[in-house]
């Protein structure tokens, strides 16, 4: 399934090798994760690596979401970025 944009946020379907999940990314996350801030289909698709790699940290650090959902918000961007630049 191609990533798509619904209620205004992205939707991306992944696997982490033993399970699918779907990732959504919210609205402000689209808009924070570079400048300019847009929330838009050619962004979600443009950054499509960089929200895959949030998720899997955050499965990593056991924050994933009910009925197999990962959803990624501003502040996890943040601690991600912090993430890569500690390590």
């Amino acid at each position: 399934m191609s990533p798509f944009l619904r209620d205004e946020n992205g939707h991306v379907a992944m696997t982490d090798g033993e399970k699918d999940w779907l990732v959504i990314v919210t609205k402000e996350a689209l808009k924070a994760i570079s400048i300019p801030p847009l929330a838009d289909q050619q962004r979600l698709i443009s950054h499509l690596p960089s929200f895959i790699e949030i998720a899997l940290f955050k499965l990593e650090h056991g924050r994933a979401g009910e009925e197999d959902t990962i959803w990624i918000q501003t502040d996890d961007i943040q601690d991600w970025r912090q993430a890569r630049t500690q390590g």
